[in-house]
């Protein structure tokens, strides 16, 4: 929905960036634009960051049964870099009448009759932006590897203890990981052409026509595929929607007894206890 509203067209100028929004934003003008893009860049760096936190609270909740808290507080450091991406995008000066200006003048074969009055960010080469762009392009390379590694960690430790588990546990808490490990590929999948084709274009002096228009609808991609993914691999999600269709279509059936017999597996130090849990429908 963001991207909707905020669907931008990026053009590399010789020393500016210029935002052309696209979405119904254009009409609140150049300010909100440029200020919705870097709301982009940080919301999407923040979700990417959510989906290894995940994983990684999976693996350490299951590996390292102490100091599991501290081991949290440390990986929400990595929530700083959404921060860092704001605050190093404010630090240059703001000067959008340049950068319309600029795009004016450089690119006069372009055309520019269906936006109104654009911005952007007038040193798009200024230190603090580069390492933006430096900070976006790590992260989607880094993390979904880092996710990779604890995705097969965690599927280690799991099989030296499936012994251990119900089969129904195994299953599921496999699939939950497989589903998170998916998750955290899509955006090196998404992100890095993305990235690729930003540091070409700002630093090569060319420009790919098509890469102009690729960041919102690249970036969006992920938060299509996470619910799909969620919905498919985590077995509660699949069976609630599961019901829900067919409460639609007319077709669902209430179960026949009103009680039903649960086992709850408790995993600590890696052994299981197991206890019956009666759960009463309330009909």
């Amino acid at each position: 929905m963001r991207c909707i509203f905020l669907f931008s067209r990026n053009v590399h100028n010789v020393k500016s960036l210029a935002i052309m929004c696209q979405g119904p934003c254009k009409f609140l003008g150049p300010a909100w634009c440029f200020h919705g893009y870097i709301f982009i860049l940080a919301t999407a760096t923040a979700g990417g960051i959510l989906n290894i936190h995940t994983l990684y609270y999976r693996l350490i909740s299951i590996k390292f049964i102490q100091n599991l808290n501290l081991r949290v507080l440390v990986f929400g450091l990595w929530y700083i870099f959404p921060l860092v991406i704001i605050i190093f995008s404010y630090i240059p000066p703001i000067d959008l009448d340049f950068v319309y200006q600029e795009t004016l003048k450089i690119h006069v074969d372009y055309d520019f009759s269906n936006y109104k009055v654009f911005g952007g960010f007038a040193n798009s080469h200024n230190i603090f932006m580069t390492l933006v762009t430096l900070t976006l392009v790590i992260l989607a390379t880094i993390a979904p590897l880092l996710g990779f590694y604890w995705r097969n960690e965690t599927l280690k430790i799991l099989d030296l203890n499936r012994n251990a588990l119900s089969v129904h546990s195994v299953m599921q808490f496999r699939a939950l990981i497989h589903g998170l490990g998916l998750q955290i590929m899509i955006p090196l999948i998404c992100y890095v052409p993305v990235g690729f084709f930003y540091v070409y274009n700002k630093y090569s002096g060319e420009q790919i026509q098509i890469s102009q228009y690729t960041l919102c609808f690249m970036i969006t991609l992920p938060a299509f595929f996470d619910p799909i993914l969620q919905i498919y691999f985590i077995v509660p999600y699949r069976r609630a929607v599961k019901r829900m269709i067919l409460q639609m279509v007319g077709n669902y059936r209430e179960p026949e007894s009103d009680v039903r017999v649960h086992t709850i597996t408790l995993w600590h130090n890696r052994r299981k206890s197991s206890q019956p849990v009666q759960q009463i429908n309330n009909i």
